[in-house]
């Protein structure tokens, strides 16, 4: 495990209660768009686990690529970290407006005669070997008005394995349809996905601290990271 037990809890209550905190302004319109709503839940996650004063647990903004600006790719990238190793996650985010638009979030991309969303999965199937890959829908309808199947108070969550398993059997050049979306499964909160990669069931453990150095030998990753860290002198296997 990449944490003792109790940090581990921490860390995937603070995660959870952050979505839910940006659900809630997305539900009030206090949100712009999917890149705003990543922005302020990467930075409510990074406020929240330094203000809580944890010995050792700290959260910290990091830029991957300087100078660069992000046009393809995924969203956003959460680091696991402890002193000795790192588990990298990355997820690409999208909000469907399920409540006011109608299949309104993939298109088909002209250049490849085919949906973006594809697209998108098919990059990001070259980073499994190596991160932690989901997919994330931002929902703004008020808590337990969503559609049947999605959180009652958090984003939608699937696993990129699950989704690219539906994209390789659906006619690529057309976009993605609601109802699509609303039959993939399993669904997740975003706490699942947080407790998975810190208790080693998803992603691969990395010896070290070059974050950097993990991430950008891969294209269309993101230009910057959240670093979650836990530092502490004693050897993991003592954590129990």
């Amino acid at each position: 495990m990449l944490f003792p037990a109790h940090i581990t809890d921490i860390v995937c209550h603070v995660i959870q209660s952050a979505d839910r905190q940006i659900r809630t302004e997305l539900q009030h319109g206090y949100i712009a768009s999917e890149n705003d709503y990543t922005s302020n839940l990467t930075g409510t996650i990074r406020r929240q686990i330094n203000g809580a004063g944890h010995p050792g647990l700290q959260a910290q903004s990091l830029v991957l690529k300087p100078g660069v600006e992000r046009k393809v790719g995924a969203d956003a990238c959460i680091i696991f970290a402890n002193r000795s190793e790192f588990k990298v996650g990355i997820f690409e985010a999208k909000w469907p407006r399920l409540s006011t638009h109608t299949d309104s979030w993939d298109a088909v991309q002209a250049s490849l005669g085919q949906s973006h969303f594809d697209s998108q999965l098919d990059r990001q199937s070259a980073w499994l070997a190596h991160f932690a890959v989901w997919e994330m829908f931002y929902l703004e309808h008020p808590f337990t008005l969503q559609p049947q199947g999605l959180p009652d108070h958090s984003s939608a969550c699937f696993w990129h394995a699950d989704v690219y398993a539906v994209s390789g059997q659906r006619i690529r050049t057309g976009r993605w349809r609601d109802h699509e979306l609303l039959r993939l499964g399993p669904v997740h909160d975003i706490e699942h996905i947080a407790r998975e990669i810190c208790a080693c069931r998803a992603g691969v453990a990395m010896a070290g601290s070059d974050y950097a150095g993990a991430v950008t030998q891969f294209p269309d990753t993101p230009a910057g990271a959240l670093v979650i860290r836990f530092d502490d002198e004693r050897d993991p296997a003592s954590w129990g």
